[in-house]
C-alpha cells in the first residue's frame, strides 16, 4: 500500500484526491461540503453544485462504505485514474480526478463509476 500512497501524493490530482477521500472515507461530510466548495473549480460547481455532489457522495458512502484504492492507473502531476474497491459488497469503482495547473490546484472533473454491471448514482460529472 505504501507504493500506492508513494505514487498518489506525488501528482497534485493525488494530493486533492486525498484530502477529499479523508473527509469520505471518515463519514465527515460537513468537511467535504467546505472542501468541494472550495477545492473544485467555480464553473465546475455551476454545472454540478456542491450540494448536489455531496449527495452523491453520501450515496456511495452508504451503498459501498469506505473505498480503498486498489490500484493506480495513471497518475499523472494533473490528472489521477484509480480503482477502489468498497468495503460493504466489494464494488470495484473506477474514480477519475483532473486539476487545474494554476495553484491552488482546484478540481476541474471528478467521477466515480462502477467498473462492472450497472449504474449505482456514482457518476459526479
Amino acid at each position: 500500500m505504501s507504493d500506492l500512497k508513494t505514487k498518489i501524493g506525488a501528482s497534485k490530482a493525488g494530493r486533492r484526491f486525498i484530502a477529499q477521500m479523508r473527509y469520505f472515507n471518515d463519514g465527515d461530510f460537513r468537511k467535504l461540503r467546505g472542501f468541494m466548495r472550495s477545492g473544485y473549480y467555480d464553473l465546475v460547481l455551476m454545472e454540478n453544485p456542491a450540494e448536489r455532489r455531496l449527495l452523491d457522495l453520501k450515496a456511495a458512502r452508504r451503498l459501498h462504505g469506505r473505498l480503498k484504492v486498489t490500484d493506480v492507473e495513471t497518475a499523472e502531476d494533473y490528472a489521477i485514474q484509480l480503482i477502489m474497491q468498497g468495503e460493504k459488497g466489494g464494488a470495484r469503482l473506477r474514480m477519475r480526478m483532473t486539476v487545474n495547473e494554476s495553484y491552488p490546484h482546484q478540481i476541474t472533473h471528478y467521477s466515480l463509476e462502477p467498473i462492472a454491471g450497472g449504474d449505482d448514482g456514482c457518476h459526479q460529472d
